[in-house]
């Protein structure tokens, strides 16, 4: 029988179709399997490279500094171009000034912090019974509100909260002991980052020329060109994003602090730490900060409460209107729709870092994607509207 190889290539294309659906239902048959030695593959390799993260991450948040400290020693220094010795003192010098301080607030701060959740999980339990009571007292004084029933309302409620909060305080506070030993675990981890990054900061214009040379490597001229824009473009959105938001929630931070103590909160630093970090998201991190600050303080006094809710709404429009727009400026170009927008999806994606990194990446998706149309619209030769 003469070869026909018409016959061979359909009968080949029938064997990779059969191997294809027999591959594949195997694959849907244990997917709960696959998906089990993926998750063990992907936390192996997240622990292994944990130090390589952690570097990369303290190198690129420190490399402002680094850049600055820089420039002023290069003013000191008569010789042009770049020195090795003056690249190592300027990390060095930036080095000292986190560690020293970081060091303040581990030394002043964190001992504060903590012996104020001690005192309130120690006091929350009679907060919660004098709360009862000061609501009990308010349906006697006011009988006229008797009609929606309050009175059950708290029996049925406030008593049973106030029976479990302390099992379940010793179980958040136990969950915070747990995190502490987690944290000093992995000081190793922060240790080799911290050395990684020395290293990636010192050799860092040869590291950024290897990944171009990488880029330019794999892709033609005009990608690599592309993705080199879209990543310097990416890299000024973020850095000037976090480092303006970094400074304006450090500034709120003190304010809160300042006003607390003014209004005699006895958690004022815990309170101030919780709204300035929360700061650090936009729109939604004031209002997640205000909740715990006006709770806590409702613990001590409602009357203290209303103060506390009233000073954060003011700072909060001081930081809306005068602060924030001071030192961030138009720094992502992106409507209040669009930054809400991209919260929502990075918090479900990714959650509180989704919340954080959300704004910036979607800015560089939108000036991606409007270059895109842009393109298209020139060449059908229609006049475009971005706005």
């Amino acid at each position: 029988m003469p070869w026909d190889a018409n016959y061979f290539k359909i009968g080949l294309y029938a064997f990779l179709v059969l191997s294809m659906t027999v591959l594949f239902e195997k694959v849907i048959g244990n997917i709960d399997i696959i998906a089990q030695y993926v998750s063990y593959f992907l936390g192996k390799a997240y622990r292994i490279l944990t130090p390589f993260i952690y570097g990369f991450f303290i190198a690129y948040i420190l490399n402002p500094a680094i850049n600055k400290v820089e420039l002023w020693l290069q003013t000191l220094d008569k010789r042009k171009g770049r020195s090795r010795l003056r690249r190592i003192l300027s990390i060095l010098i930036v080095y000292i000034s986190v560690f020293g301080f970081l060091s303040l607030v581990f030394i002043y701060v964190i001992p504060q912090i903590y012996q104020s959740i001690v005192d309130l999980f120690q006091k929350a339990p009679s907060n919660l019974a004098v709360l009862e009571k000061n609501l009990e007292q308010l349906l006697i004084n006011y009988n006229s509100i008797e009609y929606y029933d309050f009175k059950s309302i708290i029996d049925s409620n406030i008593d049973p909260l106030i029976q479990k909060s302390s099992l379940i305080l010793n179980q958040v506070f136990t969950y915070i002991l747990n995190s502490a030993v987690g944290i000093t675990s992995g000081f190793l981890n922060i240790l080799l980052g911290l050395m990684i990054g020395f290293y990636l900061l010192n050799e860092k214009e040869g590291f950024i020329k290897k990944i171009k040379d990488t880029i330019y490597a794999i892709f033609n001229l005009e990608t690599a060109n592309k993705i080199l824009s879209i990543a310097e473009e990416s890299h000024i959105m973020f850095n000037r994003f976090f480092v303006g938001k970094f400074i304006d929630s450090f500034i709120i931070g003190i304010l809160c602090f300042i006003g607390m103590l003014f209004l005699k909160n006895p958690y004022a630093l815990l309170l101030s730490v919780i709204v300035g970090i929360t700061n650090m998201i936009p729109y939604f991190g004031p209002f997640i900060g205000a909740i715990p600050a006006i709770l806590i303080t409702l613990l001590v006094s409602p009357i203290d409460a209303l103060w506390v809710s009233l000073f954060i709404f003011i700072l909060q429009q001081f930081d809306g209107i005068i602060l924030g727009p001071k030192i961030l400026g138009d720094s992502t170009g992106l409507s209040p729709f669009w930054v809400i927008f991209s919260i929502m999806v990075g918090g479900a994606l990714l959650g509180v870092l989704g919340m954080l990194i959300g704004v910036p990446t979607f800015a560089v998706i939108r000036t991606v994607f409007n270059r895109w149309v842009e393109k298209r619209l020139q060449k059908k030769g229609l006049i475009k509207d971005l706005s």
